[in-house]
């Protein structure tokens, strides 16, 4: 199995590297960020299984990143902990109304303390092997027969839904039944509307 891949969004390079060190001793690949404008570009590059983002950081802070990556249906399910100093409460609170699941107190935890934490939530999230698993894919525009496939579904506008004006993705449902068959449709991540055929 591929090792899981974490990313710090950590202003402060000491411990940057510390968290690194420790993470890569356990197994994870690690890629890191000094501040949250870098952070969001590694983001759109790179699959992450969770992200360790530090709240105060110059340029863009930790509820920047967390508001834009938990609006995006691409990103909104990765698993953030968010680091914070003492005194942080306010905007502690914010980060875990944005959708942050789990908190840790900068000089109040040691590296292998994170190292614990991050595996505690890994294995707490739902895996591919678990039961009533659906896939959402973002087709490319403008390759093989998109624009068909669009007309066909009765879309007005490509991969775009009508309702709120977000990126359609593809949904496939496994057919228990059948090795490698799916059930498809159009959905919007975010509304939740859906668009299987012409009307």
């Amino acid at each position: 199995m591929a090792a899981k891949h974490v990313l710090i969004v950590e202003d402060t390079e000491l411990l940057r590297r510390m968290y690194q060190d420790h993470l890569m001793k356990a197994g994870f690949e690690v890629s890191e960020a000094p501040d949250g404008a870098e952070a969001l570009a590694l983001i759109a590059q790179h699959r992450f299984d969770l992200i360790l983002l530090d709240l105060i950081m110059p340029r863009m802070g930790g509820i920047q990143v967390l508001e834009t990556i938990k609006h995006d249906p691409r990103t909104q399910d990765i698993p953030v902990i968010v680091l914070t100093n003492l005194g942080e409460e306010a905007t502690i609170q914010r980060a875990v109304e944005l959708g942050a699941l789990d908190y840790l107190i900068k000089n109040e935890t040691r590296p292998a303390g994170v190292v614990e934490r991050v595996l505690a939530l890994l294995e707490a999230a739902p895996t591919c092997e678990d039961e009533a698993i659906q896939f959402l894919v973002y087709p490319q525009t403008d390759r093989g027969d998109i624009d068909c496939l669009v007309d066909h579904a009765g879309l007005k506008r490509r991969l775009w839904c009508p309702a709120c004006e977000n990126e359609l993705a593809l949904e496939l449902v496994p057919d228990p039944k059948r090795t490698g068959w799916y059930e498809t449709r159009f959905i919007c991540p975010s509304c939740g509307r859906t668009f299987s055929g012409s009307s």
